[in-house]
């Protein structure tokens, strides 16, 4: 394949991941963690400033990337922020993640790097959490980006490759905690393969090829993009403290057992085969069969076109990054997209290299298998991001807010524009443990209070959202400790049509409304009246 051809064919794989990624990114509800980005994100906009919090949250990078994209779409506050201003950045990055094939070309071999890239673009997996406003996205990309650079940099020896590849690595240091598994992961097959070339004796050429200026280059490149966003921009020096007592959180988290505990085939489960309930069957089988095959030719040097250092590079890390994050107990989804970016390079060399068999009906019956799974896959993306965005029969949805966020929103709107004070009128949020997220993004420029207990002394608001565990409490409050004749009634938030419909903030987690009578009789007045208008005199 020749170079102009290669890189066309690359742009053009980018110009797919795009197509797949860009559409409808305000239809699928906001994640909890989503929101809780954004409203970090929307501190950092009003200008009350960020700060690295060492519990939670993971790395800057999000919230100060996302924070350029905010500015470009000239939004100046939280409420002015969207679902598109937050998702078009892990969207930029999935993207970006398909270019990073094209310097790496001669590496992994032009027709492996142009599959690799089609599987990057297409994949369920990775087109599904390209839309989400985590940090997932932006490790694997800059995890990329570090593998690519150090790469070029083997090649050439340029000064110029080793400084970038120490800013990829201080981009991962600064996305999230688990850039240790990928850092380790790559100095062990590093040392692998450096112990192999021990024992046939061309390790010493291999050490007077790096030159000592240009590893001190890198480091300091790292240091410094890490520093400079662990402490917001020299803002908050305990920021670069924070980012290593933060590890104490991580391991206690990565060894617990509960909520996220999950056996060590889970993740694989979720590619390999995935029907829950009536839904459709979720599987990305042709990226993993290929993979596997190109694991083979990879590790047994047969392949041809590609860098056999580099190919078994790319082998040894994807199995020791699979090996690891299988082993962790705490699990959840997103977290995959770490190793199976490997898997689908690898499936890249796997799909050309059954090309470079010499049987002619091989060959077209191959093509017309990897249609047939490359079709698959596109539906899937296609079935993930609009019909199942939010469902549970989709394997990448997990703890997901479900549709009726949008409709508890919208009557919580509804009764407020009622009220005379509109956006200042007091709202009650009760849920045990704070689990009230995405609520604070959906009602962002609201007056909200959020708390976890029902507070007897404190006044009752006229809009009250709260979950059963603590609705006995509240009708204590309101209709038992107020004295006769102060008693003020309220009525269902959700009623309608004579039913009181069941609203979930996520599975299993129930949110019930309740909104004083004389703002309820207010809003139907004003709704009668609305529609009188509409309708106009009687003929």
């Amino acid at each position: 394949m020749s170079r102009p051809i290669f890189i066309v064919l690359i742009l053009l794989a980018a110009v797919v991941a795009a197509a797949f990624r860009l559409p409808g990114l305000e239809q699928r509800p906001m994640h909890g963690d989503e929101a809780v980005n954004a409203y970090k994100l929307g501190e950092t906009i009003e200008g009350r400033g960020y700060e690295y919090d060492p519990r939670e949250y993971h790395g800057p990078t999000l919230n100060y990337l996302a924070l350029i994209a905010a500015r470009l779409g000239g939004v100046g506050s939280y409420v002015g922020l969207s679902e598109f201003i937050l998702r078009v950045v892990p969207v930029f990055f999935g993207t970006l993640l398909v270019l990073l094939l094209l310097p790496i070309g001669d590496g992994l071999g032009r027709m492996a790097a142009v599959f690799a890239a089609l599987f990057t673009a297409v994949s369920p997996a990775m087109v599904f959490y390209s839309r989400y406003f985590i940090h997932e996205m932006l490790l694997v990309c800059f995890t990329a980006g570090a593998i690519v650079c150090g790469y070029r940099y083997l090649k050439s020896l340029g000064a110029l490759w080793a400084s970038l590849a120490g800013v990829c690595l201080g981009l991962m240091h600064a996305t999230k905690e688990t850039f240790v598994i990928a850092l380790g992961s790559m100095g062990a097959a590093l040392l692998v393969m450096l112990c192999a070339r021990w024992r046939a004796g061309q390790w010493v050429g291999d050490l007077k090829r790096v030159r000592p200026a240009h590893g001190a280059m890198m480091l300091l490149a790292a240091a410094a993009v890490s520093l400079t966003f662990f402490s917001s921009f020299f803002s908050n020096a305990k920021g670069i403290t924070d980012s290593v007592l933060t590890y104490s959180t991580y391991l206690d988290r990565a060894g617990q057992t509960g909520l996220h505990e999950h056996p060590w085939h889970y993740y694989l489960g979720l590619l390999a085969f995935y029907q829950f309930a009536d839904g459709p069957v979720f599987s990305e089988w042709i990226i993993l069969v290929l993979a596997l095959i190109g694991l083979g030719f990879s590790v047994s040097g047969s392949f041809k076109g590609g860098n056999a250092l580099l190919l078994r590079f790319v082998a040894l890390y994807t199995v020791l990054m699979t090996v690891i994050y299988s082993l962790i107990p705490y699990k959840t989804p997103w977290c995959l997209l770490s190793f199976y970016h490997g898997i689908i390079l690898l499936a890249g060399v796997g799909a050309a290299g059954l090309f470079q068999l010499k049987s002619e009906f091989f060959r077209f019956a191959l093509g017309g298998l990897l249609l047939v799974g490359t079709w698959h896959l596109a539906w899937q993306s296609s079935a993930a991001k609009y019909l199942y965005n939010a469902d549970s029969r989709n394997p990448y949805v997990y703890a997901h807010t479900g549709p009726d966020i949008v409709r508890v929103a919208n009557r919580v709107k509804e009764m407020a524009q009622a009220h005379e004070e509109g956006l200042a009128t007091p709202i009650q949020i009760y849920c045990p443990g704070n689990d009230y997220w995405p609520l604070p993004w959906y009602l962002r420029g609201y007056r909200v209070e959020y708390t976890n207990t029902v507070a007897e002394a404190s006044p009752s608001a006229p809009i009250i959202l709260i979950q059963p565990p603590l609705e006995s409490a509240l009708m204590r409050k309101l209709y038992e400790l107020p004295p006769p004749g102060q008693k003020e009634l309220y009525m269902h938030l959700f009623y309608d049509d004579g039913q009181v419909p069941y609203m979930e903030l996520r599975p299993q987690v129930e949110m019930r409304g309740f909104v004083a009578k004389s703002l309820w009789d207010r809003h139907e007045r004003a709704r009668a009246e609305a529609e009188s208008t509409i309708q106009g005199p009687q003929q």
